[in-house]
């Protein structure tokens, strides 16, 4: 099993693996599912501009068992200097690459115990099917150029079983991380995985493909957050009874509210979470709804939505459902005359009118 692992700034900055789903950032998650797979140390590459930030967060929300450090790649996306200091910190051991805005939907654990790395493999990587039903370019690429090697042990692929992609985590064996060279790792703002496979086996290095059941990663849409939060909220294991009568509260299956949040007169159907200091007043917060630190709901229907912290959402007047609403935002029915709508969206914001 991999000693060491690398985690990378999914987007080339702090945004994505910041992104919070099921009240944590989606970075937070990876560490989790890393430690999970005895993991203990970890290096996660960032720019410089970004570095404070994610060690903020990684400090406030991160498991405490987990031993972090950072490496910072160039202002201008040179990544040799991260890549010399990952490497001499690794050595010999082998080491696990995540991507930091995504999540695999099987346990690392058991992909790793399924697929071990065999003498002499410089890079396991992994490809899963396709949501979208096609096979994406840089992985059609990739399994190219697998499929024209020789057989003599140098690279091994999965059947191609309908449309596939390449996953965000692969296995480099050990010293292997060393030659890798400086390019090929950034490609759109992302880490392209695909590249680096291809500078691989251009090298004479080998290469085997497995398989994974899906890989979740955001890349700015609401669906991807969503989808994540789905993911996440699916492991809860709610604190009681899969249907209960608390005071004024009607609870059914797995539900999570922190020990400071307030709930009266509402209705809670799981799987949901509702963070600390969060406000439930009256409303029905419906599955898979994850409501941040000091969010107020009142009077108001939430399905299938992340809530940020500091949210208000009051007397809407209809069901909130497949929705992201933002850190301190307000969202509530204005009775004032002359009717309208009147709204106050940011930069890259969405409203959708159902």
């Amino acid at each position: 099993m991999p000693t060491s692992s690398v985690g990378t700034g999914g987007d080339g900055g702090a945004a994505a693996p910041l992104q919070r789903v099921a009240n944590r950032p989606i970075l937070c998650h990876v560490l989790d599912e890393l430690l999970r797979a005895g993991i203990k140390q970890v290096t996660v590459v960032t720019p410089a501009w970004c570095q404070a930030e994610l060690q903020e967060a990684i400090t406030a929300e991160g498991p405490a068992e987990i031993e972090v450090s950072y490496a910072a790649h160039g202002a201008d996306g040179s990544f040799e200097p991260a890549l010399k200091s990952v490497a001499s910190l690794i050595g010999e051991s082998p080491c696990v690459v995540h991507a930091a805005d995504g999540l695999l939907t099987e346990p690392l654990t058991d992909l790793l115990g399924a697929n071990p790395l065999v003498a002499g493999t410089d890079l396991l990587a992994f490809v899963h099917p396709s949501p979208e039903g096609s096979t994406a370019l840089s992985t059609r690429r990739l399994m190219r150029l697998v499929d024209q090697l020789p057989r003599n042990g140098s690279a091994e692929r999965v059947a191609d079983e309908g449309s596939m992609q390449l996953a965000g985590v692969c296995i480099f064996g050990p010293g292997a991380l060393r030659s890798v060279g400086d390019n090929g790792w950034w490609h759109g703002g992302g880490l392209d995985l695909a590249t680096v496979c291809e500078r691989f086996i251009e090298a004479g290095a080998s290469l085997s493909l497995g398989s994974t059941s899906g890989w979740l990663q955001y890349r700015g849409s609401t669906n991807e957050l969503l989808a994540l939060n789905r993911f996440l909220l699916d492991a809860l294991v709610g604190e009681g009874p899969m249907m209960a009568i608390r005071g004024s509260n009607r609870i059914e299956g797995p539900v999570v509210v922190h020990p400071t949040a307030v709930v009266q007169s509402s209705t809670i159907v799981g799987p949901a979470l509702i963070g600390p200091h969060a406000e439930v007043l009256g409303s029905y917060i419906g599955p898979y709804t994850s409501i941040g630190a000091g969010a107020h709901i009142e009077g108001a229907e939430v399905e299938r939505s992340i809530i940020l912290s500091g949210a208000r959402i009051t007397h809407i007047g209809g069901r909130l459902v497949g929705s992201v609403v933002g850190r301190d935002a307000h969202i509530f029915r204005d009775f004032s005359l002359p009717r309208a709508m009147r709204l106050n969206v940011g930069d890259g914001g969405e409203v959708a009118l159902c």
